[in-house]
C-alpha cells in the first residue's frame, strides 16, 4: 500500500479532493460535518432558496425501504399517519407560521432533540443536533429535532449530513410533498446554494 503525501489534498467526505476548487471560502468545516459560522439568509436570495428542489411525490410508495429525513411539521405528520416513520424527522410545532403541536402526538418512541435556529438563519447549534439525529438513527433509534425558531432552512444539513441513499422529504404549500435523493449532485448542489445564499452573522 502506497502511503499518502503530508502534502496531498485530503478528500472532502462529500465533494472528493476537488473540494477546494468548489469552495475556496467554504462556511464548512474541513471534513463537511459542520458549519463554521452562524449564518443568516441573503434576503434576495430566499425565493431561490425557496424554489421546488426534488420531485413531487404522487405516491407514497417509492419511499418504501427508503431511510427517511423529514423537515416540516405537516410533511412528518403525513408520513407517520401513512405508516412511514422517519429515521429523522425536524419540526418546529408550527404551520404557516401558526402555533400546531398535533404533530407531537405522533411520535410515540421517538427520541427528542431540542435546538435554537432563529428564523431567516442557520446556526451552528441546529445543524450539530441534526447532525447528532442522524448519528442516533445510524443505531436504530428514531429521532426528532425540534426546532425553538424556523426548521425550514435545516433542509440544507438534511441533505448535506445523510448518508448516500437517503432522502429527504419537505413540504411545498400548494403544492405537495418534495422528495430528494441524498446523493453526490444533490450534495453538491445545497452547498453551492448555502455559499451563495447565506452570510455569516
Amino acid at each position: 500500500m502506497i502511503a499518502s503525501s503530508p502534502h496531498q489534498p485530503l478528500a472532502h467526505p462529500i465533494l472528493g479532493t476537488s473540494s477546494t476548487n468548489l469552495m475556496p471560502d467554504s462556511f464548512l468545516s474541513e471534513d463537511g460535518r459542520d458549519i463554521l459560522f452562524d449564518l443568516k439568509l441573503l434576503e434576495d436570495k430566499r425565493r431561490k432558496v425557496s424554489e421546488i428542489k426534488g420531485n413531487i411525490i404522487e405516491n407514497l410508495e417509492i419511499l418504501k425501504n427508503r431511510r427517511i429525513i423529514s423537515v416540516g411539521d405537516r410533511v412528518t405528520r403525513e408520513l407517520l399517519a401513512s405508516g412511514k416513520r422517519p429515521e429523522v424527522a425536524i419540526i418546529d410545532l408550527k404551520e404557516r407560521r401558526e402555533v400546531n403541536c398535533s404533530t407531537i402526538f405522533y411520535l410515540d418512541g421517538y427520541l427528542m432533540l431540542i435546538a435554537r435556529n432563529p428564523a431567516g438563519t442557520l446556526v451552528r447549534e441546529a445543524w450539530f443536533k441534526v447532525r447528532k439525529a442522524i448519528e442516533i438513527s445510524s443505531l436504530g433509534k428514531n429521532v426528532v429535532v425540534i426546532v425553538d425558531g424556523e426548521e425550514d432552512l435545516l433542509g440544507f444539513p438534511a441533505i448535506i449530513l445523510p448518508p448516500e441513499g437517503w432522502v429527504m422529504v419537505y413540504g411545498q404549500p400548494g403544492i405537495g410533498m418534495i422528495s430528494v435523493n441524498v446523493d453526490r449532485k444533490t450534495r453538491e448542489e445545497a452547498i453551492n446554494l448555502l455559499q451563495e445564499a447565506f452570510l455569516p452573522i
